[in-house]
């Protein structure tokens, strides 16, 4: 069985660690020879969807699972997985005063980030939010959305809207926050990942972030990926 869809990760998967913003320049070429290759590419990010679109454009890429998969952008179309004004908890949030919002948050809906003030933000957060949300790290920022969607939620969505095994589904990231997609689909991490990430693979390459990316393209393409 060959992986008919690649899934990607976007920060510390795509970059040159997971603690910059720059793209490296190996993983972008393994970006380009997975696509030409035939593959489907689905960028997924934590970031809000405007941003996503934008940098997918410029990695040509058409389609995005942006905000932790609370939106999914598919063939030209925005299907939206979330759902809640996330409004008052946005101001429960910023009153611990544990935390900043991203800029971001201004074209954000459903999944909101925060950049953390204190040590201790992320239990502070988790602490005022309750049940009913996710609250999780990405290494870049913490993140805050309606409990029951995650990136491995909008894959198996994606699965069955485009009438693909998820077994067929190669996801590659770095955090806690694509364990969901590592999980749910053949998930290869890369080198520095996060343990629960690690845990959550089928596979963990050796090579850090897009030397990883580089790595686990180069597995799918062999045939050793997608496999029983």
């Amino acid at each position: 069985m060959k992986c008919k869809i690649l899934v990607a990760d976007l920060d510390g998967t795509l970059t040159l660690s997971r603690n910059t913003y720059e793209l490296s320049v190996e993983a972008l070429l393994a970006l380009r020879k997975a696509r030409d290759s035939g593959l489907r590419v689905v960028l997924a990010t934590a970031n809000g969807l405007d941003f996503a679109l934008t940098i997918a454009r410029y990695l040509g890429v058409r389609d995005v699972i942006a905000e932790n998969g609370c939106l999914i952008h598919l063939d030209g179309v925005t299907y939206e997985l979330c759902s809640g004004d996330m409004s008052i908890v946005d101001k429960v949030i910023i009153s611990t005063g544990a935390v900043i919002p991203s800029p971001q948050n201004r074209c954000r809906k459903y999944d909101m980030a925060y950049i953390p003030l204190v040590k201790d933000a992320l239990e502070k957060v988790r602490a005022v939010v309750g049940t009913g949300y996710i609250v999780e790290s990405s290494g870049y920022a913490i993140h805050v959305r309606p409990a029951g969607v995650d990136k491995g939620v909008a894959v198996s969505w994606l699965c069955r809207k485009l009438d693909v095994s998820c077994h067929q589904v190669a996801t590659v990231g770095d955090s806690d926050v694509d364990v969901g997609m590592l999980s749910i689909a053949w998930g290869i991490a890369v080198g520095n990942a996060t343990e629960a990430a690690k845990k959550a693979a089928r596979v963990v390459v050796e090579e850090p972030s897009g030397l990883g990316f580089k790595e686990a393209v180069n597995l799918i393409l062999s045939g050793d990926a997608c496999t029983p």
